[in-house]
């Protein structure tokens, strides 16, 4: 389980078929990855695709998850607070 500050990337996945994806470095690509906001309460199971880009407007971000993932957390700030677990 870790605790950080998730950023949001556009995908056109997710928006009718609840299919969720994310970018995260401490699980390998096709892990399912549970993903918790504390403000919301609400939480959202996605998969791994990648790492996280090393990119300056990443510095900091735990994982970046789709937009789709976002609005079902119900958060629409561009980042946010969030819980993550899984099993290795």
């Amino acid at each position: 389980k870790e605790d950080g500050v998730f950023g949001v990337f556009k995908s056109t996945s997710g928006w009718k078929d609840g299919r969720y994806y994310c970018l995260y470095n401490n699980a390998t690509p096709g892990t399912i990855i549970k993903i918790t906001t504390a403000s919301t309460g609400k939480f959202v199971y996605a998969k791994v695709l990648d790492l996280v880009p090393d990119l300056k407007q990443n510095n900091g971000l735990l994982i970046l998850i789709s937009n789709a993932a976002a609005d079902e957390l119900g958060v629409s700030d561009a980042t946010a607070n969030c819980s993550i677990s899984y099993s290795k």
